[in-house]
């Protein structure tokens, strides 16, 4: 870890949670005709535009977009799932840490039960998991960065126990 380079909850952005009741296939089609792309599947996220969409559960994605759009985002969201979902916005709920540098994967493994050195765990991959008892989601964007979801209230005490863990190790 570098001393100038420490890590960080990312700025502020929307973030809106789509979920569906029923089979995904007919609000993946009004999701590419609203936004220009399919639905990721399960374990998988896609950049579109300027929006991040993450295949978080079965049948429920979280749409990552620039902050000013939340309520557009969440209202164009809704018309995606019509009466066989909803859309909510999540954006104070979750923090996004980004980690980049070449040992990102060996600081995953830290207080961790996930195996994120997998070279298969590759940028578009999606994994939920626990690190230090709290529950965390990873999204792989290049081959130098993942995004890590937590629940707000638990991001600082896992930016403290990071801190901790990478010493001596290439990530930021």
């Amino acid at each position: 870890m570098t001393d100038t380079a420490p890590f960080f909850v990312a700025a502020p952005q929307a973030l809106a949670r789509l979920e569906l009741w029923a089979e995904p296939a007919g609000a993946s089609a009004r999701f590419a005709a609203a936004f220009g792309a399919d639905l990721p599947l399960l374990g998988q996220a896609t950049t579109v535009g300027a929006l991040r969409v993450i295949g978080c559960e079965a049948r429920a994605w979280m749409v990552r977009g620039p902050l000013g759009e939340v309520k557009d985002l969440t209202r164009r969201l809704a018309a995606v799932a019509a009466d066989d979902g909803a859309a909510t916005d999540i954006s104070g709920g979750l923090a996004r840490i980004p980690l980049t540098g070449c040992d990102w994967r060996i600081l995953l493994t830290h207080g961790g039960v996930f195996d994120a050195e997998n070279p298969t765990f590759a940028p578009g991959c999606v994994a939920g998991t626990v690190i230090e008892h709290m529950a965390v989601r990873l999204d792989v964007v290049t081959a130098d960065q993942v995004d890590v979801y937590v629940a707000a209230s638990y991001a600082q005490d896992l930016l403290g126990f990071w801190t901790q863990a990478a010493r001596g190790l290439d990530v930021r």
